[in-house]
């Protein structure tokens, strides 16, 4: 099957199965183990919805071939969003810079404040680092793979020999 696929198409194909598997890790772990995600890891998740979206229109014969190979584009457009989410989150962690979502410590909250926040489930600090692989952080292993992807993508949507069939 593989063999008569275009190197286009197969590069699509790679790339909706990584969004799919990325999601499916990220909610296996938040729903399967317990390791709640943060406010950027939220956010890190919605440009892989987009990707599995789109390349279901590459594979989509009646769909125009411009239209296939846009699809395609931003797609790629996705993984570095993704990326760019992911390394900002990176930063976050390193404490390189500060952060919305993760406590800078240097807040003063009244006592009602702190006893209405306790009774409220909350997102982790995004500069909490829950699970490493290998010494790293799941985000910097996003963060490459969004940077693979979206090279592949932006290649693959750049060659105008397949999607003007």
């Amino acid at each position: 099957m593989f063999a008569k696929l275009h190197p286009s198409l197969i590069i699509m194909l790679m790339a909706a199965s990584t969004a799919l598997a990325a999601l499916a890790t990220a909610w296996t772990a938040q729903y399967g183990f317990g390791l709640y995600p943060c406010e950027l890891c939220l956010y890190q998740r919605l440009p892989y919805i987009g990707v599995v979206c789109l390349s279901a229109l590459t594979f989509m014969p009646i769909v125009d071939p411009k239209a296939r190979q846009l699809a395609c584009f931003i797609c790629g457009l996705l993984f570095l969003m993704t990326a760019s989410i992911a390394f900002f989150h990176i930063g976050v962690e390193k404490e390189w810079w500060q952060s919305i979502c993760a406590p800078t410590g240097g807040q003063s909250f009244s006592i009602d404040d702190i006893r209405s926040a306790l009774l409220q489930p909350g997102l982790p600090a995004c500069n909490d680092i829950q699970f490493t692989l290998l010494g790293l952080p799941m985000t910097v292993y996003n963060m490459f793979s969004g940077l693979i992807f979206a090279a592949a993508s932006l290649c693959a949507a750049r060659n105008k020999t397949f999607w003007c069939e």
